[in-house]
């Protein structure tokens, strides 16, 4: 291996995989990329209908919890987050949504006008192949292949039926020109295989002798040197080294992880530093804050066994499923479950989707400490662009030591008055006559939940998160902010962030998608290129 790069990019997974890639077009270039997880192998991170099989996997993931929450009566929450080649792509959802336009357009307004939805889109159209062709908002040509999923089962029909009744239109495109409304999901799903970040990017990109990948290599923390980064330290089984590079250091380790490396590194507030033992390179006290996810509860109903897909996922109907997916990659084992879905506003006084419903036919309940199907179905929503806002902070210096996160969902009033809306809303779909001949009892929150206290009082037992954490190194103008609109750390030269954390504010959507969005638009910027021609494309407004 050389020793020495021009680039060393840490974290395979979606940032890195899409930064290492664009990098190492530059035949000239020497990329290292540094990944603390192992390749991703087996059937649970190939099949996807294998999903919840991913989400057991305690060795492709951090194992990192939030909490203890002060406003969800002390509980703590399990985050998803993947350590593995590719990421949090290789065990996630898969489930692609944009996120809506005037997100973008709400960056740009933050002082960020090159992050506005016109600038975003070409970078959106860039990263994907869309099965259903390309037009002003769709990409044909990108490395990313995305499906619009099957939604075969009967009552995903009936889901869009209750909604129209409802007075919900349906969406033809919600990545398109229109986003809020109901529609059939789309994922990064092909021929039956999961698409994540390192089958779309990095496998290809691997085959160019200037990109070097290590894998199982855990860092320690960035090397500065008279104010640039310089190299990182690194550990694994042999013992621990350092890498040194002569351009950059471009950390890709997501919202909890990157905040992380960079205070181990000596960047962060000088108080809390000092309270580690840790010496002071540079005192940015907006690191590790604005911490940002997507908080959520289900809203579940029962009915029978035969009209639920708990009929085809027994011991014998899994079997089925694995067989018919191993031998032609289709049927339900090439789902990813998660098939229709809608972004709504549960009032009037917004001009975006503030709720994410994604249905499930099908209900599940924690039964002897493990997650398990049961007859019904469900809508998982979540809110789009909570208030509340919490932190990540460093438990020691260890460097094995998981940071200490707080959410502190439900902080902000607003945010319990938008879930209890969205609770509503929800029971307003499932009231509708095409759920007659399927609709059981309410499952959770329970019929005996009517009031606002009642609803209240569910939330703080029962909110959790769709696992998109952002914000933490969030790039902007001012001095509360820790990078610049291109992921360069203010106080270090030498120095980006490129993932999630960098994001000034939460998107209407899923993270996947905004992330290697954002990674491509970057990585133009690292390389010198100029920036894509802004889009002319429209987009629909409530107001339309």
């Amino acid at each position: 291996m050389d020793s020495t790069f021009d680039y060393i990019i840490v974290g395979a997974g979606p940032a890195g995989s899409v930064v290492a890639s664009r990098l190492a077009e530059d035949p000239t270039s020497r990329v290292l990329l540094v990944e603390a997880g192992k390749p991703a192998r087996g059937l649970s991170v190939t099949m996807p209908a294998a999903l919840s099989l991913a989400y057991q996997r305690r060795d492709i993931q951090w194992g990192y919890e939030s909490g203890p929450e002060p406003h969800l009566d002390g509980r703590t929450i399990d985050e998803k987050t993947g350590k593995v080649v590719g990421g949090s792509s290789a065990i996630n959802a898969m489930i692609f949504n944009r996120g809506n336009p005037m997100d973008y357009d709400g960056w740009a307004a933050l002082g960020l006008p090159g992050w506005s939805y016109a600038h975003c889109l070409p970078y959106f159209k860039q990263m994907e192949t869309f099965e259903e062709g390309a037009d002003d908002w769709r990409g044909g040509e990108g490395p990313m292949l995305i499906g619009r999923c099957r939604a075969e089962h009967k009552l995903f029909d009936v889901f869009l039926r209750s909604g129209e009744q409802a007075g919900i239109e349906v969406a033809a495109d919600h990545n398109g020109y229109r986003q809020e409304g109901l529609h059939i999901a789309q994922a990064f799903i092909h021929n039956g295989l999961r698409w994540n970040a390192a089958r779309g990017y990095l496998r290809p990109a691997l085959e160019r002798p200037n990109l070097q990948l290590l894998a199982s290599v855990f860092v320690e923390k960035v090397l500065v040197e008279d104010g640039r980064a310089v190299g990182v330290a690194v550990r694994d089984r042999t013992g621990r080294r350092v890498l040194r590079c002569e351009r950059e250091v471009i950390l890709c380790a997501g919202a909890f992880n990157s905040p992380k490396l960079l205070m181990l590194s000596g960047i962060g507030d000088a108080d809390q530093l000092r309270g580690h033992g840790i010496d002071v390179v540079a005192h940015v006290p907006a690191i590790g804050r604005n911490l940002e996810n997507h908080p959520g509860v289900d809203v579940q109903f029962a009915t029978r066994h035969e009209d639920s897909l708990t009929s085809q996922i027994g011991l014998v109907g899994r079997g089925l499923l694995g067989a018919r997916w191993l031998l032609t990659r289709k049927g339900l084992g090439a789902s990813n479950l998660f098939e229709a879905g809608a972004f709504l506003r549960t009032r009037d006084d917004v001009a975006f989707p503030n709720m994410q419903y994604e249905f499930l036919p099908l209900t599940r309940q924690l039964r002897g400490g493990k997650l398990v199907p049961v007859p019904g179905f469900q809508f998982w929503m979540d809110l789009s662009r909570p208030e509340s806002r919490g932190t990540v902070t460093l438990r020691s210096a260890d460097p094995a030591q998981a940071p200490a996160i707080v959410f502190n969902h439900l902080a902000d009033p607003r945010d319990i008055r938008d879930l209890i809306a969205g609770v509503r809303l929800a029971r307003e779909i499932a009231r509708q006559a095409p759920w007659n001949p399927y609709r059981g009892e309410e499952i959770s929150p329970g019929k005996d939940a009517v009031t606002d206290a009642d609803l209240t009082e569910y939330l703080k037992r029962r909110t959790g998160t769709s696992y998109h954490p952002l914000g933490t190194c969030r790039m902007g103008p001012g001095d509360d902010a820790v990078t610049d609109d291109q992921g360069r750390v203010k106080a270090i030269a030498g120095l980006r962030v490129v993932d999630a954390s960098i994001m000034p504010k939460n998107v209407t959507g899923n993270l996947n998608g905004p992330i290697l969005m954002l990674a491509e638009k970057v990585g133009d910027r690292i390389r010198g290129r100029q920036p894509l021609t802004p889009s002319k494309a429209d987009y629909y407004r409530a107001t339309d």
